[in-house]
């Protein structure tokens, strides 16, 4: 199982290669995107659990974006019914990807107000009430030691989850591989990459300002099926073995019998 380590400059080859993927069926590559958003949105309006199944529907959407990305890729005919092709393939596991996200999240949640305290949870309650992300950011300028270091550690486990994470789905609905086993090799992939990430991040940063100058948001929307292709392109980019299951082996029977096969 190759996972390639790449030049920096591959984060701007990301992008251009999202854009011309996309240009290869726009309206449907647009809409299939738009749709899954508000698949997600809905699913969060949802009474008591909208959370909760929004991010376990998260990483089976995703995927089936992904099998539209390779549809364009392959130059294949692209149907709307390609978007919920996470629900046929592999979905217990897609499912338990999206229970480990949110375990994640609650963990991250939890150690930030383990080391913060009460103060910190006094902060994000005034800034909740307030609705004004500058509260916060005058009170992380203003607050003592404790509450610095909970919003560090909280920023750098989301941030180690987000590289565990950001690959899982594809190579759980491509490649057959466990969900513990996609999140191993979705955290050495970024993590061997994240030179060309810091590139790509810079670059979509620029362009999210670009864009949003267009009236009526029309420019934003563009930026989600964008940032979706170019995930896909560094995808296939780090991991070339699209389609191919990684064998498991089961134990040193099951191995001696595969070598003496091979």
């Amino acid at each position: 199982m190759e996972i390639k380590k790449l030049t920096a400059a591959r984060g701007w080859t990301w992008i251009k290669q999202g854009y011309q993927l996309l240009m290869r069926s726009p309206i449907l590559a647009l809409s299939t995107a738009l749709i899954g958003a508000m698949g997600i949105l809905l699913a969060m309006m949802a009474p008591y659990i909208g959370s909760l199944l929004a991010v376990l529907l998260m990483p089976v959407l995703l995927a089936g974006y992904m099998r539209i990305c390779r549809a364009l890729e392959q130059e294949e005919e692209v149907e709307l019914a390609d978007l919920f092709a996470g629900f046929k393939h592999n979905t217990p596991s897609l499912i338990t990807l999206g229970a480990i996200l949110m375990m994640g999240m609650l963990l991250a949640s939890m150690v930030m107000v383990a080391v913060g305290g009460t103060a910190l949870t006094t902060l994000i309650n005034q800034v909740q009430t307030a609705n004004d992300p500058q509260i916060l950011m005058d009170a992380l300028g203003n607050a003592d030691g404790n509450i610095g270091l909970a919003v560090l550690l909280g920023f750098s486990l989301m941030f180690a989850l987000i590289m565990a994470w950001q690959f899982a789905p594809m190579l759980v609905f491509f490649s057959d591989l466990t969900p513990f086993a996609a999140i191993h090799a979705s955290f050495v992939g970024t993590l061997r990459n994240l030179l060309p990430y810091a590139v790509y991040f810079i670059l979509t940063q620029a362009l999210a300002v670009l864009l949003g100058i267009l009236p009526f948001g029309i420019g934003l929307i563009f930026l989600l099926p964008l940032g979706l292709a170019s995930l896909y392109v560094s995808y296939r980019n780090i991991f070339p073995w699209l389609d191919e299951p990684v064998p498991v082996v089961a134990n040193e029977a099951d191995k001696n019998s595969a070598d003496l096969n091979s």
